[in-house]
């Protein structure tokens, strides 16, 4: 078979997505201000009367007299990986304790939540069905959480059990490896942080990206020609700090569902602690690194890693990456890192002879308890 008709549907949700960023970045300021609206409730309010506040809050005519006391973040998977993307931006941003949900503390160990009265809780999956995820997203409902669902379908259990619901509007993804529905999740958590204060991500800077992921995947000749490397191995580390942190753990974890090899996303910060060990000559590293503070540390590793005789392949802004994205200097840049990710998973595939659309067994929803 032609290796470029192996992942037909996975390629062609990937392109799709410049059109599910813009048209959430078209809805970002009222995304902000509906989670801000959360946290003013008035007594016997109208519906009328509180699409009238968020309309005022987005407008910028009027600023929320109150916030969260806390920010948790709910998810399973890829939709895990949006999350820590999140929780940068709220931690960054407001400085309110953050913290990502462990499931199991409550549906196999019993433990109810507590204490979570005037928290934020954004519980995020892209189908919406996640039998853990919907059940933890009424606990936490229950125990005084205001919920915020971000998911594809906005008919689905999970938007039916939260105060408000972000709908991705991405339309079918097919492929069982899941692209434009996991970073339109990473803007959508960009966007309700920027309901919990100044200082956040802007509509302005939001609007870059769609443009930007545009010129990414119209370029493809690099990730293939890193694609010729990583086919010849069985295992490589994915390192990135701040927020090319989530886009490692998720370029490792397309990496691992495409092609069966053994990636793992590291924070460089812990990748020095130890785990630099497993690579050398057969065990390559891919860095990805953009604009932020914390991405010379990221750069700085490749000095170590050739002492040990391991090859990188260099993602990010540094002119002489071979695979590049543009220097927006915000944390939008952990999309466009994202999709570079998703590139070279799927040109590693295809090298490998491996259709990326249906990984053996694997299913698009996976239905944990």
């Amino acid at each position: 078979m032609n290796p470029t008709r192996l992942g037909r549907l996975m390629e062609a949700e990937m392109r799709d997505q410049p059109r599910v960023l813009a048209a959430l970045a078209d809805r970002y300021t009222s995304i902000g201000a509906a989670v801000a609206a959360l946290f003013t409730d008035a007594p016997g309010e109208t519906s009328a009367q509180t699409e009238g506040r968020v309309e005022e809050i987005a407008a910028g005519s009027v600023r929320p007299s109150n916030g969260p006391v806390g920010v948790a973040f709910l998810a399973r998977g890829s939709s895990d990986n949006a999350a820590l993307l999140g929780r940068y931006a709220v931690e960054l941003q407001t400085g309110l304790p953050t913290c990502l949900v462990a499931p199991s503390v409550a549906t196999v160990y019993g433990r109810e939540p507590i204490g979570f009265r005037g928290w934020l809780l954004i519980a995020l999956s892209q189908s919406g069905r996640t039998p853990e995820i919907v059940d933890l997203t009424r606990r936490y409902a229950a125990a005084g959480a205001k919920v915020v669902a971000v998911t594809n379908d906005p008919d689905s259990a999970l938007a039916r059990a939260a105060h408000y619901t972000v709908a991705l509007e991405a339309g079918p993804e097919r492929a069982v490896p899941a692209t434009k529905t996991v970073t339109g999740q990473m803007l959508a958590v960009l966007a309700i942080a920027s309901g919990l204060g100044p200082g956040g991500m802007t509509r302005r800077e939001a609007a870059e990206l769609p443009a930007a992921a545009a010129d990414l995947l119209a370029d493809t000749a690099s990730a293939d020609n890193a694609a010729e490397l990583i086919a010849t191995v069985d295992r490589v580390a994915v390192v990135g700090r701040s927020a090319c942190y989530p886009a490692a753990l998720e370029t490792a974890l397309k990496l691992q569902e495409t092609t069966g090899i053994m990636a793992h996303g590291f924070s460089s910060a812990d990748f020095r602690h130890g785990p630099i060990a497993v690579t050398g000559p057969g065990a390559p590293a891919v860095l990805l690194a953009g604009s932020g503070p914390a991405d010379s540390d990221t750069l700085e590793l490749r000095a170590p890693l050739a002492a040990r005789y391991a090859p990188t392949v260099l993602a990010g802004t540094a002119t002489e990456a071979p695979i590049t994205w543009p220097a927006l200097g915000h944390l939008g840049e952990c999309v466009l890192a994202t999709i570079r990710g998703q590139q070279l998973a799927l040109a590693v595939a295809r090298e490998l002879g491996i259709d990326a659309d249906h990984p053996t067994g694997l299913a698009k929803v996976t239905l944990t308890h």
